[in-house]
Protein backbone atom coordinates (compact mmCIF):
# COMPACT_ATOMS: atom_id res chain seq x y z
CA UNK A 1 0.00 0.00 0.00
CA UNK A 2 1.41 3.40 -0.91
CA UNK A 3 1.18 6.46 1.33
CA UNK A 4 -1.81 7.95 -0.53
CA UNK A 5 -3.78 4.73 0.06
CA UNK A 6 -2.66 4.73 3.70
CA UNK A 7 -3.95 8.28 4.17
CA UNK A 8 -7.23 7.38 2.44
CA UNK A 9 -7.75 4.54 4.93
CA UNK A 10 -6.88 6.74 7.93
CA UNK A 11 -9.98 8.22 9.52
CA UNK A 12 -8.29 11.64 9.66
CA UNK A 13 -8.31 12.00 5.88
CA UNK A 14 -11.52 10.21 4.91
CA UNK A 15 -13.40 12.25 2.36
CA UNK A 16 -10.26 13.93 1.01
CA UNK A 17 -9.90 14.03 -2.76
CA UNK A 18 -6.94 12.48 -4.60
CA UNK A 19 -5.67 16.01 -5.34
CA UNK A 20 -5.83 16.97 -1.66
CA UNK A 21 -4.03 13.76 -0.68
CA UNK A 22 -1.30 14.37 -3.27
CA UNK A 23 -0.59 17.68 -1.54
CA UNK A 24 -1.00 16.34 2.01
CA UNK A 25 1.32 13.35 1.58
CA UNK A 26 4.17 15.72 0.73
CA UNK A 27 3.87 17.31 4.18
CA UNK A 28 4.64 14.03 5.98
CA UNK A 29 8.07 12.75 6.98
CA UNK A 30 9.04 9.07 7.27
CA UNK A 31 10.53 7.35 10.32
CA UNK A 32 11.65 3.77 10.88
CA UNK A 33 11.76 2.57 14.48
CA UNK A 34 13.36 -0.62 15.80
CA UNK A 35 11.38 -3.05 18.01
CA UNK A 36 11.04 -1.93 21.65
CA UNK A 37 12.43 1.53 20.90
CA UNK A 38 10.70 4.55 22.36
CA UNK A 39 9.00 6.93 19.95
CA UNK A 40 8.23 9.50 22.63
CA UNK A 41 7.76 9.63 26.38
CA UNK A 42 5.59 11.49 28.85
CA UNK A 43 6.67 15.10 29.41
CA UNK A 44 8.60 15.32 26.12
CA UNK A 45 7.59 18.26 23.90
CA UNK A 46 4.65 17.29 21.68
CA UNK A 47 5.57 18.24 18.13
CA UNK A 48 4.00 15.77 15.68
CA UNK A 49 1.17 13.40 14.84
CA UNK A 50 2.17 9.88 13.76
CA UNK A 51 0.43 7.43 11.42
CA UNK A 52 1.49 3.78 11.54
CA UNK A 53 2.48 2.59 8.06
CA UNK A 54 3.58 -0.86 9.26
CA UNK A 55 4.18 -2.66 12.53
CA UNK A 56 2.55 -1.96 15.88
CA UNK A 57 2.89 0.77 18.50
CA UNK A 58 1.95 0.51 22.17
CA UNK A 59 0.64 3.58 24.00
CA UNK A 60 1.06 3.58 27.80
CA UNK A 61 0.94 5.86 30.82
CA UNK A 62 3.05 5.72 33.96
CA UNK A 63 0.97 4.65 36.98
CA UNK A 64 3.74 4.28 39.53
CA UNK A 65 7.49 4.21 39.97
CA UNK A 66 8.62 2.49 36.76
CA UNK A 67 5.19 0.91 36.24
CA UNK A 68 3.29 1.42 33.00
CA UNK A 69 -0.35 0.76 32.15
CA UNK A 70 -1.19 -0.12 28.54
CA UNK A 71 -3.83 2.01 26.86
CA UNK A 72 -3.74 1.17 23.17
CA UNK A 73 -2.04 -1.12 20.68
CA UNK A 74 -2.07 0.53 17.25
CA UNK A 75 -1.45 -0.95 13.82
CA UNK A 76 -1.27 0.15 10.18
CA UNK A 77 -3.53 3.08 9.32
CA UNK A 78 -4.01 4.11 12.94
CA UNK A 79 -2.58 7.33 14.37
CA UNK A 80 -1.37 8.77 17.66
CA UNK A 81 0.12 11.97 19.03
CA UNK A 82 -2.75 14.01 17.60
CA UNK A 83 -2.78 16.50 20.50
CA UNK A 84 0.50 17.89 19.17
CA UNK A 85 -1.35 19.38 16.22
CA UNK A 86 -3.76 21.38 18.35
CA UNK A 87 -1.92 22.14 21.58
CA UNK A 88 1.71 23.11 22.12
CA UNK A 89 2.52 21.22 25.29
CA UNK A 90 4.23 18.04 26.51
CA UNK A 91 3.27 14.43 25.84
CA UNK A 92 0.79 12.90 28.26
CA UNK A 93 1.58 9.29 27.32
CA UNK A 94 4.44 7.06 26.15
CA UNK A 95 4.67 5.53 22.67
CA UNK A 96 6.93 2.53 22.02
CA UNK A 97 7.45 0.36 18.95
CA UNK A 98 6.09 -3.09 19.76
CA UNK A 99 7.61 -4.44 16.53
CA UNK A 100 9.71 -2.85 13.81
CA UNK A 101 7.62 0.15 12.80
CA UNK A 102 7.41 2.48 9.84
CA UNK A 103 5.69 5.78 10.59
CA UNK A 104 4.56 8.85 8.75
CA UNK A 105 4.75 11.98 10.86
CA UNK A 106 3.16 15.39 10.46
CA UNK A 107 4.67 18.20 12.51
CA UNK A 108 2.58 21.00 13.98
CA UNK A 109 4.38 23.42 11.64
CA UNK A 110 3.46 21.34 8.58
CA UNK A 111 -0.11 21.00 9.83
CA UNK A 112 -0.29 24.81 9.89
CA UNK A 113 0.77 24.74 6.22
CA UNK A 114 -2.03 22.24 5.53
CA UNK A 115 -4.55 24.55 7.23
CA UNK A 116 -3.45 27.41 4.99
CA UNK A 117 -3.35 25.40 1.74
CA UNK A 118 -6.41 23.18 2.30
CA UNK A 119 -8.59 24.76 5.02
CA UNK A 120 -11.50 22.34 4.47
CA UNK A 121 -9.23 19.32 4.83
CA UNK A 122 -7.60 20.86 7.91
CA UNK A 123 -11.02 21.51 9.44
CA UNK A 124 -12.03 17.87 8.80
CA UNK A 125 -8.86 16.69 10.53
CA UNK A 126 -9.52 18.95 13.53
CA UNK A 127 -13.13 17.75 13.77
CA UNK A 128 -12.00 14.12 13.70
CA UNK A 129 -9.40 14.79 16.40
CA UNK A 130 -12.06 16.49 18.57
CA UNK A 131 -14.40 13.49 18.19
CA UNK A 132 -11.62 11.06 19.01
CA UNK A 133 -10.61 13.00 22.11
CA UNK A 134 -14.21 13.08 23.31
CA UNK A 135 -14.50 9.31 22.86
CA UNK A 136 -11.21 8.71 24.71
CA UNK A 137 -12.23 10.94 27.62
CA UNK A 138 -15.45 9.00 27.93
CA UNK A 139 -13.73 5.61 27.64
CA UNK A 140 -11.05 6.40 30.21
CA UNK A 141 -13.36 8.14 32.66
CA UNK A 142 -14.26 4.87 34.39
CA UNK A 143 -10.65 3.68 34.39
CA UNK A 144 -9.58 6.96 35.99
CA UNK A 145 -12.25 6.63 38.68
CA UNK A 146 -11.04 3.11 39.45
CA UNK A 147 -7.45 4.32 39.78
CA UNK A 148 -8.40 7.20 42.03
CA UNK A 149 -10.57 5.08 44.28
CA UNK A 150 -8.20 2.13 44.65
Amino acid sequence: MDDIELLQKTVLFRGSSREELDLIVGLFQERKIQPNAGIFAEKMPAEALYIVRSGSVRITIMVGEGEEMGLLLLGPGEFFGELALVHEDVRLVNARAETAVELLLLTRKDFQVLLELEPRTGARVLKTIAKLLAMRVKAYNERLKDLLLS
